[in-house]
């Protein structure tokens, strides 16, 4: 993978498309083993270079780049659900549990400004 992701510093657009088009597929087929595969792309610099990639002149690359590290990149999935607020009839409630987190409890009445 290190060598592969060393072409992307070509200056050739259609090398690096298919570049990217080989790392695209590397993670789609890893299956179980993409997150390892992702690490390796991200140990040798080639996330870097993705990432660069994303300001590419030509719209394909920059779309081929968005996509690869929107898919195995991205750190989206890992937000906490507690943290979303609760739908009210009202509209919405934000932090619905009254200690914070330091454990401080809110004042009884709520805060006056």
């Amino acid at each position: 993978i290190p060598p592969f992701c060393n072409l992307l510093n070509c200056k050739d657009t259609q090398v690096i498309q298919v570049v990217l088009d080989g790392i695209n597929n590397m993670l789609k087929l890893a299956g179980p083993d993409v997150e390892a595969v992702a690490a390796m792309v991200e140990e040798c610099g080639g996330l870097d270079k993705i990432e660069s990639l994303q300001n590419h002149e030509n719209v394909e690359i920059y779309k081929l780049a968005y996509e690869i590290i929107e898919q195995y990149f991205s750190d989206d999935g890992e937000e906490d659900a507690a943290l979303a607020p609760q739908a009210t009839a009202e509209g919405f409630q934000f932090g619905a549990d009254s200690t914070a987190a330091d454990g401080a409890e809110a004042p009884a009445g709520g805060f006056q400004f």
